[in-house]
């Protein structure tokens, strides 16, 4: 499998260089080929070979509370319940100075008095040049986007703003560590949270916040 891996991120880099060049020399002649090769360029940022580790997906676990993030944040982290969850990332380009552009789409069952799942869809940067990155490669991304649940929990009641909205949005850190001899596991730490985002998406008291752990796997 890693070797049909490494031979389509090869070859997919390939056609990314032929294009890319391509695209340069039209820009050369008509004003509208400037346009094609930055698209070229943005869309075939992320296409490296293998040992380069543009994909990656992360398996976590861990406690989840349904207060507000002010109580959270004061330390009033009551577990409400426990969340699973799978988060696939892909470099997009490489932004300079050790950041990169991350999409990331995740998905999450949360377990307890009431179960359901959520998918999300998001945007992040990551950082990856820390001091310490040739002994142990480590990396810091920070995702947000929307996230829909099926059937979410009320906790509030409904005169405290209490309601049960799907649509909301999400934040994601994720600290990943790599682990010893390893070229593609990590150890990672990740926080997912999800509220209305002062009111961009509802005003209404429906969040959840987990912290969790797991195993990164990068491709």
């Amino acid at each position: 499998m890693h070797l049909r891996l490494k031979i389509f991120f090869q070859n997919s880099l390939t056609v990314a260089r032929r294009y890319w060049s391509a695209a340069r020399s039209h820009a050369r002649t008509q004003p509208a080929g400037r346009l094609v090769a930055l698209l070229a360029l943005l869309f075939f940022a992320g296409a490296q070979p293998a040992s380069a580790g543009p994909w990656s997906v992360t398996l976590y676990g861990g406690p989840a509370t349904y207060v507000i993030s002010s109580e959270v944040i004061q330390g009033n982290f009551n577990v409400n319940a426990g969340v699973i969850g799978v988060a696939a990332d892909r470099r997009l380009a490489y932004l300079g100075w050790g950041w990169n552009l991350v999409g990331e789409g995740q998905f999450q069952v949360f377990a307890g008095k009431h179960s359901y799942p959520s998918v999300s869809l998001g945007l992040g940067l990551e950082f990856h040049d820390f001091p310490w990155e040739q002994r142990l490669p480590t990396a810091l991304s920070v995702f947000m986007g929307p996230s829909y649940s099926v059937d979410p929990y009320q906790y509030y009641a409904t005169n405290l703003w209490g309601s049960r909205k799907s649509l909301l949005n999400y934040v994601s850190i994720e600290v990943a560590v790599a682990l010893p001899d390893s070229h593609r596991w990590d150890v990672a730490l990740r926080t997912y949270h999800r509220s209305g985002a002062w009111g961009f998406y509802t005003l209404d008291a429906d969040e959840a916040t987990v912290i969790g752990a797991g195993v990164r796997y990068r491709f």
